[in-house]
C-alpha cells in the first residue's frame, strides 16, 4: 500500500506551517503602551515640610514640581496647583494657582496653613499638581500635608 503523493505534500505543508510561526525574531520587543517608553513628559512633585504644627501665625510649605521632557528639565512650562481637600490657600490667597517652570524645570509655589484658631482638629491637605499638556490626556500627581493643631 502506497501513500498518495498529494497526501504527502499536504502533510508536509501542514508540518511546515506549524514550524514557521515558532521561528520568530525576538531581538525587538514592542514597548508597552502603559510603560515609561510611551511617556515623553514626566514630572515629580515635592513638598517641604509635609507636616505643619499650626500656631498663632500662618505657616508655609514649599510645593515644587519638576517637569521633564525626554528626561531633560523643561523651562517655561505651565503647572497648575489645586487644593482639592483641606483648609489653607496659596501665597496669592487662592485655592488654585499656576506657576511657570524655571530654567531648571521647577515650578515652585508656597502653601499657607490656617492658624491654630481656625482648626478644630488635625487636618489633611491634598494638593493636586498638573502640568499643562497639548495632549488630550492629562496627568497629575498629589501631595499631602498634615496640619497638626497647635496648643
Amino acid at each position: 500500500m502506497s501513500i498518495p503523493r498529494s497526501v504527502v505534500i499536504i502533510a508536509a505543508l501542514c508540518l511546515l506551517l506549524t514550524v514557521v510561526p515558532a521561528c520568530k525574531r525576538s531581538a525587538v520587543e514592542e514597548p508597552s503602551p502603559f510603560g515609561p517608553a510611551s511617556l515623553y513628559l514626566t514630572f515629580e512633585v515635592f513638598v517641604s515640610p509635609n507636616v505643619i504644627l499650626t500656631s498663632d501665625l500662618r505657616q508655609a510649605a514649599e510645593v515644587r514640581a519638576l517637569v521633564k521632557y525626554g528626561g531633560q528639565p523643561a523651562a517655561n512650562e505651565l503647572v497648575i496647583f489645586t487644593i482639592t481637600r483641606g483648609p489653607g490657600e496659596f501665597n496669592d490667597y487662592f485655592r488654585r494657582t499656576a506657576a511657570t517652570t524655571n530654567a531648571n524645570g521647577y515650578a515652585i509655589i508656597n502653601y499657607l496653613s490656617p492658624t491654630k484658631y481656625q482648626l478644630s482638629d488635625d487636618e489633611l491637605v491634598v494638593i493636586q499638581i498638573r502640568p499643562q499638556t497639548s495632549s488630550p490626556y492629562w496627568i497629575w500627581k498629589e501631595v499631602e500635608i498634615v496640619l497638626i493643631k497647635g496648643q
